[in-house]
């Protein structure tokens, strides 16, 4: 099955149009249709969060249940501060648990929804 990573495209799910920050999408699914999916063909949902206090609130907590409602497994939330982490959920009983949680200056391996290793450090530009 080969995947698409795709930034800033409008995602359906029950409760309306949302537009993660990142979606990594079945590669049949981008084939056909470049700027709308539906749930079913995400594999997983990642979220930036913002620096603002209420985009982190819309990141951290409003968000993730319209994904887990719509039934998408995977959501991953990068955070920026104080230093770069990265929360890695999965859907489990209606709702994201965190599996693992990626530290800046240390790579840490991930096997789901495939496998790959990060250091949360590489994925958010330095402070000048």
């Amino acid at each position: 099955m080969g995947a698409e990573v795709l930034e800033a495209v409008n995602l359906v799910l029950p409760d309306g149009l949302f537009i993660p920050d990142i979606v990594v999408v079945e590669a049949a699914a981008a084939a056909g249709n470049p700027i709308t999916y539906d749930a079913d063909d995400v594999l997983l949902v990642v979220e930036i969060v913002s620096p603002s206090s209420s985009g982190r609130r819309t990141d951290r907590l409003l968000k993730p249940p319209y994904y887990a409602e719509a039934g998408i497994e995977h959501l991953w939330r990068l955070e920026s501060e104080p230093v770069p982490t990265l929360a890695v959920g999965e859907l489990r009983d209606g709702h994201y648990v965190e599996r693992t949680v990626a530290e800046a200056g240390r790579t840490t391996p991930i096997e789901k929804p495939f496998p790959l290793e990060v250091d949360p450090a590489a994925l958010v530009a330095p402070r000048a």
